[in-house]
């Protein structure tokens, strides 16, 4: 998963095993409060640094961590691998929520969700965030959405993460004003559509020019990856479209199919070039030319991955 190591850590020999943030923690003015077994209890938190705790390693060493204090809070989650569940470590408790143990698989899902589209706060994961996603789409949500009520979290979800990434592709600065965000985008997509000419364009002339077949399948695999992007884009834009009645899942699947495309399509042109190089038959003018789009092809590529993991996370739990 890509996760931000500094709301984890990991164990030397295996998955992370301490996270910053719980599902249970909550604010309400300047009152703290803890939510777990479904109760409501006064708490004093603290944002403990996880390298305090390299050494607990094993749910059975929780009680020598834990605090004498019934009121204090770590913001900070034990996840016991072998056993499948979640503690608060400065309580040795189980977490739950809506009278279900929390399990780790939900944790892994929700921190793949949460860290590509909420930001944290000093390190520490957004507790609301990993309550809300915990209640929609893990096991506790059981008979605590409708159907019509989860739908509408879903496409909330994918509003905010679609809309994310459409802001970090274009490169988009925050604004006071929502119509300026539509128009930015539009003008990144004409930018996009005039790459596409200039691929479409430098493959015509290197067909005339008679060159290896790889190479043409080379540039088609960069034209396609401005199309996918900019498919993707436009589909960002109609997302608040009131006319569109598409249902989110539909929404959801679509995103995720471009996503996979697109690391498909990085995939060949990593492959074709490689393979070019290796021939010497890459001409030195276009290997330079390919070298300027080369970090901005892979930041997007990362960028997508990210996306279709979280995504992905979300269909798996809705199918």
């Amino acid at each position: 998963m890509n996760i931000d190591s500094s709301l984890l850590s990991d164990s030397p020999d295996g998955p992370s095993h301490l996270v910053r943030g719980c599902p249970c923690y909550r604010e309400f003015g300047d009152e703290k409060v803890c939510l777990n077994n479904d109760g409501v209890f006064p708490i004093n938190a603290i944002s403990v640094d996880p390298s305090f705790f390299n050494q607990l390693d094993s749910q059975h060493l929780l009680e020598e961590y834990m605090s004498d204090n019934k009121s204090m809070c770590y913001l900070l989650m034990f996840l016991d691998r072998k056993g499948g569940f979640c503690y608060c470590v400065s309580q040795n408790q189980r977490i739950s929520i809506n009278e279900k143990d929390v399990k780790v698989s939900e944790i892994d899902s929700a921190l793949q969700f949460v860290t590509s589209s909420e930001k944290s706060r000093d390190g520490v994961l957004c507790s609301d965030c990993l309550y809300r996603y915990l209640r929609t789409l893990g096991e506790s949500s059981e008979g605590f959405l409708t159907d019509d009520e989860r739908q509408e979290v879903i496409a909330k979800y994918v509003r905010e993460l679609a809309t994310n990434m459409a802001i970090q592709l274009s490169g988009y600065e925050a604004s006071e004003k929502p119509s300026d965000f539509n128009t930015h985008l539009w003008n990144y997509l004409r930018e996009i559509n005039r790459s596409r000419s200039h691929w479409a364009s430098m493959m015509l002339n290197l067909k005339q020019a008679g060159v290896e077949q790889d190479l043409l399948e080379l540039i088609d695999a960069y034209r396609t990856l401005a199309r996918l992007e900019s498919v993707f884009l436009f589909q960002v834009l109609s997302l608040d479209d009131p006319s569109d009645e598409t249902d989110p899942l539909s929404v959801l699947r679509f995103m995720v199919g471009v996503s996979e495309k697109v690391i498909t399509v990085n995939n060949s042109i990593r492959e074709k070039t490689n393979s070019l190089v290796e021939r010497d038959a890459l001409p030195s003018n276009i290997r330079e030319m390919l070298s300027q789009h080369s970090e901005a092809r892979k930041t997007t590529e990362y960028k997508f991955s990210n996306l279709v993991s979280a995504l992905h996370n979300i269909d798996t739990h809705t199918a």
